[in-house]
């Protein structure tokens, strides 16, 4: 006997989330990550996804205009400097890659620091900070071994510069 498909009683219920307070009509939906962001990590396979470069810069930058205070491109570069400051150190240090590798954690903790010290004087919206810390922690949980941080580190840059290229330069 064939198992039954299992149904669902809203979008939520399929994420695994709960549906006891339902959405009113009149509610508009929180913006937020999209669907399954970055649970597959930066890759499909061997090569960057194709979402990385577009559905989910598109996603973002559409949820980030959607929020208070809302994100410019002046907001984000400055996050973007400091990360682009961490791969030019990271790339001049790839001769001695325990160094490079530790050098460039460490950028990513600041980075980190900046995100949450920015979110709490409201500098930047809460789904901001979502979206820095979410692609810190993939690069610092996927990349245990430098050729994996490299990996990584690199399609976090090419990410975040795609979702800049994204957002409008007036709100």
């Amino acid at each position: 006997m064939a198992d039954k498909p299992k149904t669902f009683k809203s979008f939520g219920d399929m994420r695994g989330g709960s549906s006891s307070q339902p959405r009113r009509p009149d509610q508009k939906a929180q913006p937020g990550l999209p669907p399954d962001y970055l649970h597959g990590g930066y890759f499909d396979g061997r090569n960057l996804r194709r979402e990385i470069f577009i559905e989910w810069p598109q996603d973002i930058t559409r949820s980030l205009r959607g929020v208070k205070p809302q994100a410019t491109k002046n907001s984000l570069r400055a996050f973007y400097a400091m990360l682009r400051m961490a791969k030019t150190q990271f790339d001049a240090q790839r001769a001695d890659p325990p160094k490079a590798q530790a050098d460039a954690t460490t950028h990513l903790y600041k980075l980190r620091t900046a995100a949450q010290y920015q979110q709490t004087r409201t500098v930047i919206s809460q789904l901001c900070h979502r979206f820095l810390t979410k692609n810190i922690d993939a690069v610092l949980e996927r990349g245990k071994d430098f050729d994996s941080f490299q990996k990584n580190f690199n399609a976090f840059v090419e990410h975040f510069q795609a979702v800049i290229a994204y957002l409008p330069e007036k709100p």
